[in-house]
């Protein structure tokens, strides 16, 4: 392939060849974000499941627009309030797809588009629900003529034979687009979003480019192994044919799940990750990055959820 480089076990973006982190230890066992919670004080903490935010409380004060709570709804439609004390603030953590319809759906957003559906615009920001984002993903499928141990996931039945999928993916992409609501009214109703996958020329050349690797990674020795008769794959026949290897590129994209933006930082929230002409709203999840890592973004949100909670208490550590 012509990457010469091992790096070994690493958690860094380097050039080359890694072997990177998993959730699953050496025993198999899955580690999830659930575990964090007993390291918490739960005392302090309630969770309401199958449950959706139905309103942010606004109220006004003399430095600007504050939040006093949220209103909720559970699995039986019945609606709650959770209201914060002291210096307390909310904390939207939604998720890219989720974020953006909350502030919507609360009046935060453009203006001109809130007014046409009759929203109460308690804070204009022509940002909101922009610069959305998704790292595309290309893969292709090979027979094994063994059963092999996955390097991401559980065997769900084990016969002579595997299939092993060789993904190809890149972060950053330059192809953004816009989330737009479906129901201004209903919170459960989901919103709409087209990722424009390789609307950027150099989008779909980075696919060319990482998809020819994968061609010519087939062909090596190290591979001869894992062929099952004549190797067959859907890669075109001439990995130097442009137009072949763009209308792969173009046929085959599909999400890795990194969806990012809609509230990015800087635009819809500020360096505090403070929703911009509030005083007490923040957004703290994957809509606030304008551009995602290129492996799994779960480390990360977790880092900065509890970087922002430290945060929060020093400020409020200061001002006593």
């Amino acid at each position: 392939m012509g990457l010469h480089i091992d790096n070994e076990f690493s958690l860094q973006h380097l050039m080359g060849t890694k072997t990177s982190s998993s959730i699953f230890d050496n025993e198999g066992k899955r580690h999830e974000a659930v575990e964090l919670l007993n390291k918490g004080e739960l005392k302090n903490l309630k969770v309401a499941f199958a449950s959706y935010v139905e309103r942010i409380i606004f109220f006004s004060k003399a430095s600007g627009v504050s939040t006093s709570g949220i209103v909720y709804s559970d699995s039986k439609e019945r609606t709650h309030e959770a209201l914060i004390r002291d210096e307390g603030e909310v904390m939207l953590s939604a998720g890219a797809i989720g974020s953006p319809p909350l502030l919507f759906l609360n009046g935060v957003g453009p203006l001109p588009h809130l007014s046409s559906h009759k929203v109460s615009v308690v804070s204009e920001n022509l940002d909101v629900g922009k610069f959305m984002a998704d790292n595309p993903c290309n893969s292709i499928n090979i027979v094994v003529p063994f059963a092999f141990d996955p390097s991401v996931g559980y065997v769900v039945g084990i016969t002579k034979l595997s299939v092993a999928t060789i993904v190809e993916k890149f972060s950053g992409p330059l192809s953004s687009s816009s989330l737009r609501l479906v129901s201004f009214i209903d919170v459960k109703v989901s919103p709409t979003v087209r990722f424009n996958y390789f609307e950027d020329p150099e989008d779909l050349a980075r696919c060319v480019r990482g998809m020819r690797l994968v061609g010519d990674m087939l062909k090596t020795d190290a591979m001869e192994g894992l062929k099952f008769g004549d190797l067959k794959h859907s890669l075109p026949r001439n990995l130097f044919d442009d137009a072949s290897m763009e209308t792969f590129c173009s046929s085959t994209v599909t999400t890795i799940w990194h969806y990012h933006g809609g509230c990015v930082v800087e635009k819809v929230v500020d360096g505090d990750l403070r929703v911009v002409g509030t005083n007490s709203l923040r957004v703290v999840d994957g809509s606030i990055f304008n551009t995602s890592s290129g492996t799994n973004p779960q480390a990360t949100l977790m880092m900065i959820g509890r970087y922002t909670g430290l945060r929060m208490l020093q400020e409020r550590g200061a001002a006593k």
